[in-house]
């Protein structure tokens, strides 16, 4: 993909999600300190565990506090066939579920008024790890922790009950 390619996916992602954080009730919240899993991460596949479907993929990983306490996380990949696709969450670390959109889910959305059936919820466990659930229309469909290391460089994404282990660089 040419870089004014790249940047017109942007541009519709940046669009997409603006559409979204506009629809979306605004919580004040006690604004904490910002948590280490905050910046751009990218997937490093040689030391990541992944299944053979996602060989060959990109993936993208940008996590920021907002000042009203929220993290918006985002996860931009590259298919093997060249696809890109998006999945967003803007929440707090509460254990409270917060919906989650992907880029076909805000399609339906805005061209249906769909609701997403997708969930999202974390908890901190401690200053370096998260643990976080995924849910489709109200069932668990995936759980696990995000573990900042130690020097702040590498991010572990685990799956529970899965070999699929996503290891990223801080970019």
């Amino acid at each position: 993909m040419n870089s004014v390619s790249l940047l017109t996916f942007c541009g519709i992602i940046a669009s997409a999600i603006l559409h979204v954080a506009l629809a979306l009730p605004v919580v004040q919240a006690p604004a904490g300190r910002t948590p280490r899993i905050a910046g751009v991460w990218k997937l490093n596949a040689g030391k990541s565990h992944l299944p053979p479907a996602r060989a060959g993929a990109l993936e993208i990983r940008q996590y920021r506090l907002r000042p009203d306490g929220f993290l918006v996380g985002l996860l931009v990949t590259q298919d093997p066939q060249g696809g890109y696709h998006y999945l967003q969450f803007t929440a707090k670390s509460d254990g409270k579920d917060y919906p989650e959109f992907s880029d076909a889910i805000l399609a339906d959305w805005i061209a249906a008024g769909r609701q997403t059936p997708r969930m999202y919820s974390e908890t901190i466990v401690d200053d370096d790890t998260t643990d976080w659930i995924d849910k489709a229309n109200g069932r668990i469909t995936s759980r696990g922790q995000k573990i900042v290391s130690k020097d702040g460089r590498t991010l572990t994404v685990t799956v529970d009950n899965s070999p699929q282990t996503l290891v990223y660089d801080r970019q």
